[in-house]
């Protein structure tokens, strides 16, 4: 399977759209946008491996298996 991959910062990571629309591509843009200055998140990005993008949430999943859920609506 071909995942879309999303760049942040100087880190490439693996996403898989969900819910094919390219809406929630755009909000979640917008969303990452907002976070770029909030260093809380910048640490957690640094252990991201992946990324499922539904229609009103993004999932971050960690290198040890934990998830995170980021609200994008």
């Amino acid at each position: 399977m071909v995942h879309e991959v999303f760049l942040f910062g100087k880190r490439a990571v693996p996403l898989e759209n969900r819910a094919k629309a390219l809406n929630s591509r755009n909000r979640f843009n917008t969303r990452m946008r907002a976070m770029a200055d909030d260093l809380e998140f910048r640490r957690r990005w640094k252990h991201v491996s992946f990324i499922e993008l539904w229609s009103d949430a993004a999932i971050f999943q960690y290198d040890d298996g934990t998830k995170w859920y980021m609200n994008i609506s």
